[in-house]
């Protein structure tokens, strides 16, 4: 995963999450009255901020909220009542085991699943268990997408001899990198670090690679063949002990230095677990679309939508 890469799928892992969250509290005020909400009239109108002298109530902040998100909040709440009426009628439910392995999945491209928690705590106040609840629903939703769907021993076992190294266990790499643009910079960084200076701090102020440079370097755990990253870089980190530094390398027209923080190593598939994941994976690429699965139980199970929900405008 490249760098941008893994910052637009952090990005995207992150607003799905808080378009969820959102749900559960713009629609509080849907029909904008102090009985769905709890609030009297005169709490509706009383402050939820201030600036420059000009007050914003609780409902100007909740209007603004429906009107940028409600149409999808509206939609997420209604799928996931839907694919419930759906896995109850056909008897389906959702072991933890199941869970985690969609909780790991997402969390790949974070340095540790300590990150990814609080990455989405911070971001959104979003708690473990409200985690859960999505990765239950995203289960659900794929289970009811392949319930019908036969995939044969032989499609699999091709699969799997074909792509047989990535369920294998693979080295992770966590490593911090110091870019910069020319080999007198370059030696003068080492020279800064070799005198005893952090490698962070040395990064903060010197690296030009500005995505590591707001971590201190850190560029989390890589695969160890990983086709995205550097080979050089990979190469140099491969080379050392836990805790050395090394360089500089040339990687096209920058010099890098390379600090490698730890090696890990990633869990791999037993067989049968393996041929469990390539047969869900072949049954959904045969499958519709999961959001037109969505739109049918919508449908199926009567939705009704009894408000207008103005768009933003553009």
């Amino acid at each position: 995963m490249t760098k941008q890469e893994k910052g637009l799928w952090v990005t995207v892992v992150v607003l799905s999450v808080g378009v969820i969250f959102m749900g559960t509290f713009i629609f509080r005020g849907m029909n904008d009255s102090s009985t769905n909400t709890g609030l009297s009239a005169s709490d509706w109108k009383e402050p939820v901020a201030s600036i420059a002298g000009q007050m914003i109530s609780e409902k100007q902040w909740v209007d603004a909220l429906k009107t940028r998100y409600g149409n999808k909040v509206l939609m997420e709440m209604l799928n996931r009542q839907a694919v419930l009426a759906e896995a109850k009628l056909q008897g389906l439910t959702v072991t933890e085991s199941q869970v985690d392995k969609e909780l790991q999945s997402s969390m790949e491209g974070y340095s540790s699943e300590q990150a990814f928690y609080d990455e989405m705590w911070n971001q959104f106040g979003m708690s473990s268990e409200e985690l859960r609840a999505e990765a239950t629903y995203q289960v659900l939703l794929e289970e009811i997408a392949t319930r019908d769907i036969a995939i044969s021993e032989e499609a699999v076992q091709e699969y799997y001899e074909q792509h047989e190294a990535d369920y294998k266990p693979i080295r992770l790499f966590d490593i911090s990198m110091i870019q910069v643009d020319d080999l007198v910079s370059a030696n003068h960084v080492l020279e800064r670090i070799e005198a005893g200076e952090s490698f962070g701090k040395v990064a903060e102020s010197e690296s030009t690679d500005e995505y590591s440079r707001e971590s201190k370097g850190r560029l989390g755990l890589i695969e160890e063949n990983d086709p995205f990253q550097p080979e050089e870089m990979m190469m140099l980190a491969e080379e050392i002990q836990i805790g050395d530094v090394a360089g500089p390398v040339q990687v096209d027209e920058h010099y890098i230095i390379v600090r490698l923080n730890d090696i890990e190593e990633k869990q791999g598939m037993t067989y049968e677990e393996a041929m469990e994941d390539i047969r869900m994976m072949l049954a959904l690429n045969d499958s519709i679309p999961l959001s037109e699965l969505e739109e049918q139980l919508r449908s199926k199970y009567g939705a009704d939508i009894r408000v207008k929900l103005e768009r933003p405008a553009s």
